[in-house]
């Protein structure tokens, strides 16, 4: 059976293999770079956070037969907010929406995350918890945001729910990892547990990364769109004048 630390070898490599392309055109294409920087960042964030459990860094036994990865939770907090970001200025969500998306995120990373530390009844409680606001964030992705947003193209709106879709459906994926893993159940041993976890995480970020980086033709999209806006204003106001 392959070790844990070789599975978090591979996501390191994968991972970091994966953060060059957005590194690239984030050079290339100025106009775009702040785009091309957050989808750097989601790779690059979870390459430095398997590296460091490869190296056995942050990791420590938990209660029952778990293992709570430290950098794996950090790499959770700081990346699927920058998931959800990237998706809110597709649709130009808004400050307020994302800030709610955001909260809930925290809510059920924090909660995951004490749920690993704990046992019994709590641990079950905290899962409840983040399980909960999941649901709150799921929701607010499929039905809230997309009605409340007029996608001004075609390209964008594909984007949008190409990378809204294998966001949502994946990350309903994390939640039965936990209750089959050591910290729930115990049906899954360490090792798999990471194995699937390392899938997951290609999934969820290499794959996410490699969408977006290969429509980034909605980006000019988004961009034209700005610049038009910026312009109206600008012929409003000189006839105002």
């Amino acid at each position: 059976m392959i070790a844990i630390s070789t599975w978090a070898w591979i996501g390191t490599v994968g991972l970091a293999i994966a953060t060059i392309p957005p590194l690239w055109f984030a050079v290339k294409n100025p106009r775009n770079r702040t785009y091309y920087a957050i989808l750097a960042a989601i790779t690059g964030i979870a390459a430095a956070s398997y590296a460091a459990m490869a190296l056995n860094i942050g990791t420590f036994d938990a209660p029952g037969d778990a293992i709570f990865y430290a950098p794996r939770y950090i790499d959770w907090l700081l990346t699927t907010p920058l998931l959800v970001l990237y998706l809110a200025m597709l649709c130009k969500a808004g400050v307020r929406m994302y800030a709610t998306l955001i909260t809930l995120d925290i809510i059920l990373i924090a909660s995951g995350a004490a749920a690993v530390l704990t046992t019994g009844t709590l641990s079950w409680a905290l899962f409840g918890v983040g399980s909960l606001a999941y649901l709150g964030l799921a929701y607010l992705l499929v039905k809230t945001v997309p009605q409340q947003t007029s996608f001004r193209s075609d390209r964008i709106s594909m984007q949008f729910f190409k990378l809204r879709n294998i966001t949502v459906v994946l990350w309903t994926l994390y939640p039965v990892v936990w209750v089959f893993s050591p910290a729930g159940f115990g049906w899954l041993t360490l090792n798999t547990e990471m194995m699937v976890v390392v899938y997951l995480d290609f999934i969820t970020k290499v794959a996410f990364v490699a969408i977006a980086v290969n429509g980034r033709a909605a980006l000019d999209d988004l961009n034209e769109i700005e610049l038009t806006m910026n312009s109206d204003g600008v012929e409003s106001a000189l006839g105002a004048d």
